[in-house]
Parts: C-alpha cells; structure tokens; sequence
C-alpha cells in the first residue's frame, strides 16, 4: 500500500486541562499537532501493511472485517477520508484508487438482501452508503474533476435512496430495518441524503436535473414532516430519542449520532432551500448536545452515557457500533459551522480535537501513543482522560470519529 502525502502546515493543539494524573499517556511526550495526527491517522485507515484493525482491506474493499459493524461503518470509512481529502484540498491519486476499488468489490453482493447497489435489509445501513457515495461523486466531480465516476458514484447514491424510500413504513416513518420500527437515525440519514441530492441535481452543471431534483426534495420534506410529528424530536428544544416500538410509541434517549444526524438532515434542508431558518433548528440540536442537560459531554468533551461508569459500554449489545457515533455529531458541528459561517462552534471543536491529540491516541497495544508513524496514530473509544476499559480499546469507528473531529479543525486548502 502506497503511503499518502503529508499534509502541508499544522494548527497546533491546545491541551485539555490535566486530568491523567501523571498517566503513561502524559508521560509519552507532547501531544502532536493536529495536522500531523490527522494526516498519519488516515495513513493507518488506509491501510500500511502493519494489520492493524482500523486499516483498510485491499482483497475485500472494506475496513474493519473483524466485527459486525464493518459494513456500515466502512460507509463512514468513505466519508471521513473525503471529508480530509475535501479539507485539504488532496487529489491523491491513492484516494480514487480506494474509492474505485470499494465500488468494484462491493457492488455486487450475492448473499445480501438486495444483492447490489450497497443496500442490505438494513435502511440505516443503506443510508449510510447512500450519503457515502454522494459525497464520493461531490469529490469526484469539484476536487478531482472526474465526471465519470462522479457520474457512476451519483447513480449509486441514488439508487440507494431509492430503494430505502420504496420499503413499507411502519408507523408512517421509514424502517431501520424491514420489518422493524422506524428510528431516528435512518429517518435523519434519508432526509440529509435526499436534501443533499436535490441540491446537486438542482445545480446548473454536468448533473443538473430539475425533475429529479424536486421528486429528491418531496422526499426530504416528506420525511422531515414525519419526524417532526413523531415524538421522536423536540424541534425548539433540541432533545430526540433513539426510536419507535411495534406499537409506535417512543423508545430510548438521544445519543450523539441521533442529535447530530437531525441536525445534518435540517443543515442539509437549509442549504438545498437556502433558508437559514433550518440553521436554527439544527443549531437546537447542537446546543442540546454539548449543554449539560444531555449528558453527552463530561468538562466539554464528547461521551456516550455508558461512558460515565466504568465498563458499562463494553456491556452493550452495540458496543462496536459506539465509537463511531462521536463522529458524525462532529460532522454535524462542521457542517453547520460551514454552512452559516458562524464560529459559535468553534471553540468546541477545539476542544474535542485536543481531547483526542491528548487522550487519545494509541499504538499496536492500545498503548498510549503520540502518532510518530501511522501504526502509533491509532485512536480510542474515550477522548476525556478517565480510566478507558481496555475491551473497547482501538476500533475502526474510534478512527473514524477521532479523525472527522482533528479534520474539523483543519485549515481549508483550496
């Protein structure tokens, strides 16, 4: 495997208070900057021959094979490696090269549900590669200047969300998974990919097509509308919950990635109608989520709710599905910064980025680590400095979240 080029310039990284007690992790030198930390980081998601969990698998075109989330969460693989190609301004030759290989390997999957198009039974799974491969044509056709497989990844993405808007809805809303109830989530993740189509259908071009543009943007406003009136979020307060029951009534709290994929499906609406009035909504969202009251974040840094006691994660079902929430509630953060050009979240990204440089980076062990190669850039699950239970250690989703909140902080290149 190739190694990527490294990243010009650093912002340099501002330590979170000490709260490691003179831990190994402290004792392993200064943090490094963000630049450097990003840039190895995605290194080791790309793969360095070193095997570690997070790298990506030339022979199966996905990352994380050994656990169950890596299906989904190679989608989020995709995102976070054109979110840092896309911030950085890269055309690496070694990014298309993965892309395509992805596609090609992946394409057809002869024991899943649907057997092609990345859709499974699953409509969260299948948003997440819908949003993947929409993001993937937007590099392809802005960055690279490759309208062929802008033009192929766009059909992709499409053919994704059409198949998730053609399954039976439950409870009126859209199914996490057929013959399941409706859940945040995937209601949040069809509207941000269905909004985000519109727009770039809806944009004078190569892809432009006002027809189907707006069958996208029904779709999108259909959706939101249920979600809306389905108890599942509170729009002036900011505060979701996980999903329905069989009998339709709600169920569980708001974790990171449900506050931050309502709040990218309502950034999402505000771009494509270019209407700051879903800014505003999103922002509740994000608001919620960093405020005391969620629970969320512990001295302004990100956590699940498992993570207050120690080990309890660990005994989640879910457990691999948990590190990568924390990441697509910073993208969400990003977004919304981009979109409104407000520095208002700012500071917290800051936070967050300096929370990982300073607690948590690993190496081949899960031992503390300061990223001098890409094998000692790997990331945990826990970026506050408490105790970290070993079980969960470096996964392939604490990549991920670790590298979109360092990515988030980055200058643009353009």
């Amino acid at each position: 495997m190739a190694v990527l080029l490294g990243l010009p310039g650093s912002v340099e990284a501002r330590t979170t208070s000490d709260r490691t007690g003179g831990s190994a992790q402290a004792a392993a030198g200064a943090p490094p900057s963000f630049a450097v930390a990003a840039s190895r980081g995605i290194e080791e998601l790309l793969g360095t021959g070193d095997h570690s969990p997070v790298g990506w698998n030339y022979n199966t075109g996905l990352w994380g094979g050994h656990i169950p989330a890596n299906w989904w969460q190679s989608a989020l693989a995709v995102m976070t490696l054109i979110r840092y190609a896309e911030r950085t301004g890269s055309v690496n030759p070694l990014y298309q090269r993965v892309l395509v290989r992805v596609y090609t390997r992946n394409i057809y999957k002869p024991h899943a549900t649907a057997r092609r198009d990345f859709v499974n039974q699953f409509m969260d799974d299948t948003g997440w590669w819908g949003l993947a491969w929409a993001a993937a044509s937007r590099y392809e056709l802005y960055d690279r200047g490759d309208h062929g497989d802008a033009a192929r990844f766009l059909a992709l993405a499409e053919a994704d969300a059409r198949y998730i808007a053609s399954q039976p809805r439950l409870c009126g809303g859209i199914e996490w998974g057929i013959g399941y109830p409706p859940d945040t989530v995937a209601n949040a993740e069809f509207i941000a990919l269905t909004a985000g189509l519109y727009s770039f259908r809806n944009t004078p071009g190569s892809f432009y097509n006002p027809g189907q543009a707006a069958i996208w943007l029904d779709d999108a406003r259909a959706a939101l509308s249920w979600l809306e009136h389905s108890g599942l979020v509170n729009m002036q307060g900011g505060a979701g919950f996980d999903g329905l029951d069989r009998g339709c009534h709600v169920i569980g709290g708001a974790m990171t990635y449900t506050e931050g994929e309502v709040a990218e499906a309502l950034i999402q609406m505000g771009t494509a109608l270019q209407d700051p009035s879903y800014y505003d909504e999103a922002a509740a969202f994000l608001r919620y989520t960093i405020s005391p009251a969620s629970e969320l974040v512990i001295n302004g840094i990100l956590q699940e709710r498992c993570e207050s006691i120690l080990g309890e994660c660990d005994d989640l079902h879910f457990r691999m599905d948990l590190p990568a929430y924390k990441g697509l509630f910073i993208d969400a953060v990003s977004d919304w910064s981009t979109a409104t050009g407000s520095p208002a979240f700012d500071g917290f990204l800051r936070t967050q980025a300096s929370a990982v440089v300073t607690n948590a980076i690993r190496g081949p062990n899960n031992d503390p680590a300061r990223c001098r190669t890409p094998h000692t850039c790997q990331f945990a699950f826990h970026w506050t400095g408490e105790r970290d239970p070993a079980p969960l250690g470096v996964t392939l989703g604490g990549q991920e979240s670790a590298l979109d909140a360092l990515t988030a902080v980055l200058p643009y290149h353009r």
